[in-house]
């Protein structure tokens, strides 16, 4: 049994394969408006190395959103048209799920993970420990960074896209936030593929036809 992980939901794209015991390969990469020509490609390139066919293939975790329009149009329409064509189990995950299944749920903080929504905005999913999981705790929303930084007034784990400006904004909060490092903060579509799993073997598979990204809902566009 093979599990193929895809995220396209930002300008950096992640697969892995997956077979319940080891992942098998992962690659990320930075791709601004390269998604189309270079998904499929890595794909291709992802198997050859694990020595593994299409074929073998039997069902896709997909980073459903949200993130930006572009990825993720492009990341939906690759799974879902591997997934019909081959009759493979689609799982689609929420991105910000991918984020907080990093870190072990801790009772005494909130999590907060962060995705760039373009316009010097910031998508993030605020979470919170329950039944030794992070759990949504309430609807993604909008801020800039001056906002979120006010925005948190209890202990929280800050993770995902955290770039120079907005460490040092966040970081000023020493006492209510923690910062988790570069390579903790990375979305590893190995993750993925391990939240896609357990799903699938739950039997919690999505419809091919009718899934659809998710947008943040705003009263503008939030560019790719």
């Amino acid at each position: 049994m093979m599990l193929l992980a895809v995220d396209t939901a930002t300008s950096k794209i992640g697969i892995a394969l997956y077979n319940g015991v080891e992942v098998l390969h992962e690659a990320v990469w930075q791709s601004p408006y390269r998604h189309t020509v270079e998904l499929a490609p890595a794909i291709d390139q992802a198997l050859q190395h694990a020595n593994l066919s299409m074929d073998d293939l039997e069902a896709i975790g997909l980073a459903i959103g949200p993130g930006s329009y572009t990825g993720l149009r492009i990341g939906a329409a690759v799974a879902k048209g591997i997934a019909l064509a081959r009759k493979l189990a689609l799982l689609a995950v929420p991105t910000f799920d991918i984020l907080a299944a990093a870190f072990p749920a801790d009772p005494d903080r909130q999590l907060a993970a962060i995705l760039k929504a373009g316009r010097g905005r910031l998508a993030v999913g605020w979470y919170q420990a329950e039944d030794d999981a992070w759990q949504p705790a309430k609807e993604p929303e909008l801020y800039t960074p001056q906002e979120l930084s006010k925005a948190i007034r209890t202990p929280t784990l800050v993770c995902g896209e955290l770039d120079e400006e907005l460490r040092k904004i966040l970081g000023r909060k020493h006492k209510n936030v923690v910062l988790t490092s570069p390579a903790a903060s990375l979305r590893r579509p190995a993750v993925l593929a391990e939240i896609a799993w357990e799903r699938w073997q739950k039997g919690e598979i999505s419809d091919p036809e009718s899934i659809a990204p998710v947008y943040l809902q705003t009263s503008e566009k939030i560019p790719g």
